[in-house]
Formats: C-alpha cells, structure tokens, sequence
C-alpha cells in the first residue's frame, strides 16, 4: 500500500512498511530500553507536555541493530523521489541524522519544521490513535478567508480550502514530506507510549555531475 497526495502544493508519501510487524518486535523493544536518562526525567513533569522523549542519539540509521528498518525506509524514499521524478542517476541521496521518539500519555510535538533538509520521515513502529500527524499550511491566512476546521464555511473540505492536513499515526506506516512543510504530532492520550523513528533528508549532485541550482558532490567541498 503506497498514496502519494498534494496538500497545499507539497507531495505526502504514505505507505506500509513490508513485514512491519517482524522487524517492530526487535526494535520496539531496544528504543524503549535506551531512552536517555535526561529526557525520561520530562515523563514525571506534567507541566512539560511538548517535550518528547529521545531514544539513542540522532545517528540511529547507522546503528546496525535496525539495518532491516532503514532498508525499507531507504526504498520508501527512494519510491518517493522516482514518484517525484528525480533522475536519481544525477543524485545522491542521504539520511543527514535519524532518531527514535517516545511520547508517553499527555505529551504531543508542537508546531515545527526541518530547516537543515531537502525532505523529512516518520515511521511508526508503535501508534494506535495516540495522537496523529498534522500538516499545517502557513500561507493559508493570504488568502482572506479564515477557514476554521469545523465551521461550515464550504460543502467539502479538500486540498483546496483546508489549511491542516491529518495523517493517521498508524503502526508500520512511512510518512515522507518536504523539510520545510510545518507539521505538529496531536496529544497522546493512552497509558501506551507512541513510538516513532523520523529522519531528515539530503539530496546532492554526484560526483562529476554539475549543476548550477543544486548541491555539488561533497567530494568537492572543503572544510575551512
């Protein structure tokens, strides 16, 4: 199962990870075993509700204990990018950082965005309506109309009047979007915690290939 839909003008992937289920009982139960004494301390806070809590550190992509995960997230983008039809003979393409998540009753991920990034993930290893993804388009107050999400103002709500976009967070389900689209993750109000991997994207020009508009190869940088 794979959608690829446009809101406010930006392409949202969504597909199911293949034999989700096999690879979540590994992983769930090292990310729930790792979180950082730091952060776990926001659990018992209950006046810190938009902090999450972080897993591991933000290189968990090159943590050989979830190789499996991140070869099915590496084709999910990949089907992404061929979707968008980039020549993916011209690009290389790079998982920048990547971390692990736990919201645990009560907390939720205000309003944000990736600046340091072409495209962004999320992959639900654990999330059963507790708390979904929302996608918030910031140009909508230009148009000269408030559109409230519940007011009868239109007769269809659609990508062309809807300013907040809601994803499922559902188990075994990849989300991948534009860096620079603003998204917010809704309260988690159930006893089980909500479990996620997200990760940030880069795209650069291979080696010998030039281009005026986008990233050259690293191989031609220089550390000042």
């Amino acid at each position: 199962m794979k959608n690829l839909s446009k809101w406010f003008g930006y392409p949202i992937y969504i597909s199911k990870i293949k034999n989700f289920e096999e690879i979540n009982k590994e992983i769930v139960p090292i990310i729930i075993s790792n979180i950082t004494p730091t952060n776990s301390q926001y659990a018992k806070t209950t006046d810190i509700k938009s902090i999450d809590l972080q897993a591991i550190d933000d290189n968990l992509h090159r943590d050989k204990r979830f190789v499996k995960i991140y070869d099915e997230i590496n084709k999910g983008i990949k089907d992404y990018l061929n979707e968008l039809h980039y020549d993916l003979d011209l690009f290389e393409v790079y998982i920048t950082k990547s971390w692990a998540t736990l919201s645990v009753k009560e907390q939720f991920i205000s309003y944000h965005r990736h600046m340091s990034s072409h495209y962004s993930f999320v992959y639900y290893p654990q999330a059963e309506d507790q708390g979904n993804l929302f996608f918030i388009d910031d140009e909508a107050h230009k148009v000269g109309i408030n559109v409230p999400k519940r007011d009868p103002y239109f007769n269809k709500w659609d990508t062309n009047n809807f300013a907040k976009a809601e994803y499922p967070a559902t188990t075994g389900n990849l989300v991948i979007f534009p860096s620079m689209l603003f998204h917010e993750t809704g309260q988690n109000n159930k006893d089980k915690p909500r479990i996620s991997i997200s990760g940030d994207v880069m795209l650069t020009m291979k080696e010998g290939i030039k281009s005026e508009h986008n990233i050259p190869s690293p191989s031609t940088w220089k550390k000042l």
